[in-house]
C-alpha cells in the first residue's frame, strides 16, 4: 500500500536545476557576468512559469513540453532566486538559486604576528 501513496506523490514531482549553482567573484570584478541554465522535469506535463528576483527576468512561461530548459546571460552582484510555478495555478512546483560569492581579497588578510615579536 506505501507503495501507491508514494507513486502518486512522484507523479507530481517537480524538479528545478540550475547550472551552474555558483559564481565567485573577484576582488577586480565584483559582479557575476555568466550564462546560466535552468532545466527542468515534470513528472506530468503542465504549462510553467518561471520567476525570479533577477530584473531582466521577472517572470517566463512555457506552454510547450518539448522545451525543458531556459539559459540566461546573467550579470549580478547578488544571489538570484528562481522559483517555478504551476502557470494555471500558481503552486510553487521548485525552486533553485544562484549563489554569488566575493573572493577574499589578499590586501584584508590579517597578519597574525606580533608587532613585537623578537624572532
Amino acid at each position: 500500500m506505501g507503495g501507491e501513496a508514494v507513486a502518486h506523490e512522484n507523479k507530481n514531482q517537480a524538479i528545478l536545476q540550475l547550472f551552474p549553482e555558483f559564481c565567485i567573484t573577484s576582488s577586480k570584478q565584483l559582479s557575476c557576468d555568466l550564462k546560466v541554465e535552468l532545466k527542468w522535469e515534470l513528472n506530468l506535463f503542465k504549462p510553467i512559469c518561471i520567476l525570479s528576483n533577477y530584473h531582466e527576468l521577472m517572470k517566463w512561461c512555457n506552454d510547450s513540453p518539448r522545451i525543458k530548459s531556459l539559459t540566461l546571460n546573467i550579470n549580478t552582484e547578488k544571489d538570484i532566486r528562481f522559483i517555478m510555478i504551476d502557470k494555471e495555478t500558481n503552486k510553487t512546483l521548485a525552486g533553485a538559486e544562484l549563489k554569488v560569492t566575493p573572493a577574499l581579497m589578499p590586501n584584508l588578510r590579517r597578519n597574525f604576528r606580533n608587532a613585537w615579536s623578537l624572532f
